[in-house]
């Protein structure tokens, strides 16, 4: 049973003032503040105590890889492709350069995770990553160049991924999941409202070059402190059970952390339902990447500003807020496939808008729509994963799941380019995805009932191997 929801009178009080704020300021600052808004009301209604990890998850993902990947990496093909010379097929190679990287590491990230924790490696990867994002201050007309610094960051900055901090939301929540889910993994959309309309601002006055920089920099002056002081793995270390219920103990005795419960990763491969999800997450990961990461490149060859441009990736932003803390309180209380399957709806309407010719305002209504599903995606891996599988092996079972969506989104940019240098319209390739979400909905819908998961010691667990024998 969920236990009845409280809302902080102090987050709630700044999210209306800043939703206020944010029609009597500048439009650049617009979507930002009214992120930080909606960042403020989905805190609000969580357990006193847990506040701070989420927060902090939000923030990591805000400026983290997938961030980056989705918001920020299509808004410097323009300027780069123009001083290079580089075609969009080129450009967009990066992207599945990065994914093949991603998909051949996650499993091993994920196992890694499930056995040393996360925080040390967010803190080293956050380092790590600003690194590599201030060394394309020095990149010149050399492609391999470009390529090897995005083949190095989902290794380099695995650490700020959703890999990594999803399992620290698992660790905390059991019967505010969901909610908790869809509050920090938001974070990746806070990122999509400000990285779009600060980056584009950064090239616009100080070139793409310092734009870079400014990305490292918010990394190390804003996140890498956030996560220092409140990233924990479990609520153990802070003395709190899951969902911030407080622990009674002893002071000379140690608090013993929370029980893990499920398969192992390796029963977990075993079942038929786990590959349903992989090949609906990869039909459905398709089918967004395709259109999101070159929603830029889509809207400026139908002849709108690449500020409106921006702005519209900003709005997507806004949406896929919206979309993760909506589907998260949802799930929490309906069956989650069946919430799934019915955002997948959004996008598909989106998409076929765009297919259609949709510009302007039209343009924005379609980015929304593919943001609410967009913001939605990995909310819903994370708590299905927790709910057929349990959370013995969680990372490595997410890792999966996760490289299904990164093949899907990290290939498509380049399908969708390649299809626009040979046809010069992206309208066929569109309506493809139309078709990949229809099929992902019914796949989805399909799941089936949760199975019943038993604990298992956490002290036993992370040393059983991968054909232990299944705890239910």
């Amino acid at each position: 049973m969920i236990p009845a929801t409280r809302f902080d009178p102090r987050l709630l009080t700044s999210a209306i003032v800043l939703f206020g704020a944010a029609f009597w300021v500048a439009t650049p600052l617009r979507i930002p503040l009214l992120a930080i808004a909606i960042a403020c009301a989905v805190l609000a209604p969580l357990p006193l105590g847990t506040r701070g990890v989420v927060f902090a998850v939000m923030t990591g993902l805000a400026t983290g890889i997938a961030a980056i990947n989705l918001f920020a990496v299509g808004i410097f093909q323009g300027p780069l492709t123009r001083e290079f010379g580089w075609s969009q097929a080129q450009y967009t190679l990066v992207t599945p350069v990065g994914t093949l990287i991603t998909v051949a590491t996650s499993l091993w990230i994920g196992r890694l995770f499930d056995r040393r924790g996360v925080r040390r490696f967010a803190l080293i990867s956050i380092v790590l990553l600003a690194l590599a994002l201030m060394s394309l201050y020095f990149l010149d007309n050399n492609l391999l160049h470009f390529y090897a610094v995005f083949a190095i960051v989902p290794i380099i900055g695995a650490g700020t991924s959703s890999i990594a901090y999803s399992r620290v939301i698992a660790q905390w929540f059991d019967r505010r999941r969901g909610q908790a889910f869809g509050a920090s993994l938001a974070g990746i959309g806070i990122g999509g409202a400000v990285l779009s309309l600060s980056t584009q601002s950064m090239i616009n006055h100080f070139g793409w070059r310092l734009a870079y920089v400014g990305l490292a920099l918010l990394s190390l002056l804003v996140t890498l402190p956030i996560i220092f002081w409140q990233l924990k793995d479990t609520p153990a270390e802070v003395g709190l059970g899951r969902d911030g219920e407080p622990v009674q103990a002893a002071a000379s005795v140690a608090i013993r952390p929370a029980t893990v419960s499920g398969y192992s990763a390796g029963e977990s491969r075993r079942l038929p339902r786990f590959w349903r999800m992989f090949f609906a997450f990869l039909l459905m990961a398709f089918a967004i990447g395709g259109v999101m990461l070159q929603l830029v490149p889509i809207l400026i060859a139908r002849g709108i500003d690449k500020n409106q441009a921006a702005a519209t990736i900003g709005l997507l932003g806004l949406a896929l807020i919206v979309g993760r803390a909506f589907a998260g309180f949802l799930m929490d209380r309906v069956f989650a496939p069946y919430v799934a399957a019915s955002i997948i709806i959004f996008p598909l309407i989106g998409v076929s808008m765009l297919a259609s010719g949709a510009i302007g305002w039209h343009a924005q209504v379609a980015a929304i729509c593919v943001g609410l599903a967009a913001g939605a995606e990995l909310d819903v891996i994370a708590v299905l994963i927790t709910r057929y599988f349990g959370t013995r092996a969680y990372a490595e079972n997410y890792g999966w799941q996760y490289a299904a969506w990164t093949l899907g989104s990290g290939t498509a940019p380049l399908l969708t380019a390649f299809v626009y240098d040979r046809l010069h319209t992206h309208t066929p390739i569109l309506w493809v995805y139309v078709g990949f979400f229809a099929l992902s909905a019914l796949m989805v819908a399909r799941l089936g009932s949760y199975p019943e998961l038993r604990n298992v010691s956490p002290d036993i667990a992370p040393s059983m191997g991968n054909g232990d024998h299944a705890a239910r």
